[in-house]
């Protein structure tokens, strides 16, 4: 664990993993820091959906767990984990933090590499970002669909992983981000981000997607309104309807069950009496 994250900021384990509580601000302080002293910082998100996969998945808690920040992402691991007593400030996902962490990025003049989603879509994503961010590098760019291309979706070959890998190296990026979908994403950033020369690597499942469409992916409102899970199965009732009726009735067990650990616990060690 780099000195840059001060113990992570980790306050509990929810989920299977210790979370983070940065607020947006500091995350973004974080990142910088790593990137302008070159220190190795590994980043992952916690969403309801990657919540329910550690709780379920030992391997894959210790993987998520192995990361330097894991970071609250979704109005309901932040409701839940503060349900539990762990003291999540407010949301800080990618789309919280793009702004500041990529104006910040072009000033200083720091590269970027995205490897994820399907053919083009991370191509668009960067073009969206130079037309955002005016002076941003992007070192490169890799599409994810190499466990699809190769007729096994979900496993990757490893000699597809290590190519990957060896052209984000010759990339000389300083911030890679990998969006890619669960466990797989986790577990690539997991195995060869501590060997980059990239200082920072950081999770971003389906972000890319939507920066390939536009920067502010959400409506405003509906993003104040904190309703962008309701926008996102508008917008793919066939996959994500699931995920937000039976995975969140899932959820919501998962929610009940880390309190219950939480008290029980504060209990056990005499606190809360």
């Amino acid at each position: 664990m780099t000195s840059i994250v001060q113990g992570r900021r980790a306050v509990g384990r929810w989920a299977g993993v210790r979370l983070s509580t940065y607020d947006r601000a500091g995350l973004v302080d974080v990142v910088t820091s790593a990137l302008e002293r070159r220190e190795k910082l590994m980043v992952s998100y916690l969403n309801p959906f990657y919540a329910r996969a550690t709780a379920a998945d030992a391997r894959l808690a210790a993987v998520v767990d192995s990361y330097d920040v894991v970071q609250p992402d979704g109005w309901g691991v932040v409701y839940g984990a503060r349900a539990a007593g762990i003291p999540v400030p407010e949301r800080a996902a990618i789309e919280d933090v793009e702004r500041p962490l990529f104006e910040w990025m072009a000033a200083h003049g720091h590269s970027l590499y995205l490897f994820g989603s399907q053919p083009g879509i991370a191509v668009e994503a960067a073009a969206t970002l130079v037309r955002s961010f005016p002076g941003l590098v992007i070192a490169g760019t890799h599409h994810g669909w190499l466990d699809v291309e190769a007729g096994h979706p979900g496993t990757f070959d490893d000699e597809d992983a290590a190519r990957v890998a060896a052209d984000v190296e010759r990339s000389g990026a300083d911030l890679v981000m990998v969006g890619l979908p669960t466990p797989l994403q986790q577990d690539w950033a997991a195995r060869y981000g501590p060997g980059l020369r990239a200082p920072v690597v950081m999770t971003a499942g389906a972000y890319f997607d939507k920066l390939a469409e536009k920067l502010d992916w959400y409506p405003r409102w509906m993003e104040t309104a904190r309703l962008g899970w309701a926008y996102r199965v508008w917008r793919e009732p066939r996959r994500l309807l699931p995920r937000y009726t039976v995975g969140m009735a899932a959820f919501a067990v998962l929610v009940a069950r880390e309190i219950v650990v939480a008290r029980t616990g504060r209990r056990k060690h005499g606190h809360g009496r």
